[in-house]
């Protein structure tokens, strides 16, 4: 199994439409998406995509305290008690 410091790039380029930074957007998550779909079972169970910017969206492995600090936070939005 691959550690957190092994890389994988993709890009898309689109030509010949004009989109607006919204729609930029929609197409970037929507990719964002499908590429973790793709990865199925090769991505780590507890990966987790970020949006760095309209267009750029990372998924990993959060560091273990980030991840509890979310659940965290998650539960008490929910309302629910461990």
């Amino acid at each position: 199994m691959a550690d957190n410091r092994t890389k994988n790039e993709f890009t898309f380029v689109v030509t010949g439409v004009e989109l607006t930074e919204e729609q930029q957007e929609r197409v970037s998550r929507a990719i964002a998406q499908a590429g973790a779909l793709a990865l199925g079972d090769l991505a780590p169970a507890d990966a987790t995509p970020v949006r760095l910017s309209g267009k750029i969206w990372w998924t990993g492995q959060p560091k273990p305290n980030l991840m509890r600090e979310l659940q965290e936070y998650a539960a008490a939005e929910a309302g629910y008690q461990r």
